[in-house]
């Protein structure tokens, strides 16, 4: 399981409707809706993870680091297994974090030590830095960081200290909160700052296409980094556009509820749900020749190709192509205010997800079951890739004890945390920094 980046391109810049400069991809909508952030409830959140990464290095490597970088984790609301299909979806960042600290050792050498705050035990990693002998190896978790680096200009030999508050294997997107934070501190080491970017965002998922063998969408390696503090971001995965939408509404609460079943989706499942949706558009694409991707195709479309094609690849499109379309009614929902609707959408998605696309499993099921128990519960579902991981719950703040206290005792196995949604990708300052 794993842990817990090409030169940016430049990032446009916008003003929201305070006068506030705004780094994002495309025009910027503010809406009326504010989640409380209350990520109080785990002990996973109780140590700080910066404090730990510069705690660790000093231990490692003496002295103190000099540059810091941050990313987050995020969660889906909803747009599952869409983004790799040219589609919709609609994360949050999360307020849990990936921190990388560090400064150069004057050799060729990187020298890495990690710890998960959720585990005791301490790991490292020591290759050359040199581009040309950056390959795939143990341990795993050091893949990311070296995918990056593979994708940069040749760094300066460097040590460093990794931690994390964000959930490893839970669905919750570790990997690309290591794979966003390495990024931007590589950016700082090379050029003393960094952008957040589209260009970093892409960087950051071909390094886990190559060296974490995993096909997956831009959507992790982009929330991470473009991510506002009070909002969701709906992202058009085929363009890259993207839109803010808060969620500022003080009766919102979003539970994580963590099943603590692992997952290891590159095995072979995720490559599976990926090569049946390009098998779908073939079949589509020789009758409609305007049909590229699945964001293109409709219902009818689909019906009319279903006697040529398997069965299971039929269930596969058919829950990208309605799930698009739950994305695109979901955010127009909660732009509404509408969250009745947008749980319902919610729920649709799961459902979708378990029959479908076939990646739930029992404990996430039972996850989604409790929490729609609750009355003041909007919507529930199952996020992240699946097999495993971790639900999301839609709630009116009324309900927050009642629906913690049903589902830790209905599934005494998981845990759980509220959550807001965080800032993306930062260079974090350091005290005696000299940056």
């Amino acid at each position: 399981a794993h842990m817990h980046c090409r030169r940016n391109a430049s990032t446009t810049r916008l003003s929201s409707s305070r006068g506030n400069p705004v780094s994002t991809t495309t025009a910027l909508v503010h809406r009326s809706s504010r989640i409380v952030p209350t990520d109080t409830t785990m002990a996973l959140q109780e140590e700080n993870p910066q404090e730990v990464a510069t705690a660790l290095f000093t231990k490692h490597f003496g002295g103190a680091p000099e540059i810091a970088a941050a990313a987050p984790g995020r969660v889906n609301l909803i747009g599952e297994h869409t983004d790799y299909c040219d589609g919709f979806v609609f994360p949050m960042a999360l307020t849990r974090e990936t921190i990388i600290v560090g400064k150069k050792n004057g050799t060729d050498k990187c020298r890495l030590v990690t710890a998960s705050i959720s585990d005791v035990s301490v790991e490292s990693a020591e290759f050359t830095v040199a581009n040309d002998t950056l390959e795939k190896g143990s341990p795993a978790w050091a893949n990311y960081v070296k995918g990056v680096m593979k994708q940069l200009p040749e760094l300066p030999g460097f040590d460093a200290a990794i931690a994390t508050s964000v959930p490893i294997g839970g669905g919750l997107s570790s990997s690309a909160a290591l794979e966003v934070a390495t990024h931007t501190f590589c950016d700082v080491l090379l050029h003393g700052k960094s952008e957040n970017s589209k260009e970093k965002a892409l960087a950051c998922q071909r390094a886990e296409h190559t060296f974490a063998d995993m096909p997956c969408g831009i959507m992790d390696q982009f929330i991470s980094t473009f991510g506002k503090a009070g909002h969701a971001l709906l992202i058009d995965c085929r363009s890259l556009d993207a839109r803010l939408v808060a969620m500022e509404h003080p009766d919102l609460v979003v539970l994580i509820a963590n099943s603590n079943v692992k997952h290891k989706l590159s095995d072979s499942e995720y490559p599976k749900r990926k090569a049946a949706c390009e098998t779908a558009v073939r079949a589509l694409n020789a009758r409609y020749p305007g049909v590229t991707s699945l964001r293109d195709a409709t219902l009818t479309q689909l019906a009319a190709v279903q006697a040529e094609v398997e069965d299971v690849v039929f269930k596969r499109a058919r829950h990208v192509i309605t799930e698009i379309a739950r994305v695109e009614a979901a955010a127009d929902a909660f732009a509404k205010s509408d969250f009745a609707k947008f749980g319902e959408l919610m729920v649709g998605s799961h459902v979708s997800l378990r029959d479908d696309y076939e990646v739930s499993c029992p404990e996430l099921d039972t996850l989604q079951e409790l929490a729609m128990t609750v009355e003041g519960v909007y919507g529930s579902r199952m996020t992240g890739g699946g097999f495993g991981g971790c639900t999301v719950t839609l709630a009116h703040k009324k309900c927050q004890e009642q629906l913690l206290k049903t589902v830790t005792e209905g599934s005494p196995h998981a845990t759980c945390f509220f959550t807001g949604p965080g800032n993306g990708a930062r260079v974090v300052a350091l005290p005696k920094s000299s940056i």
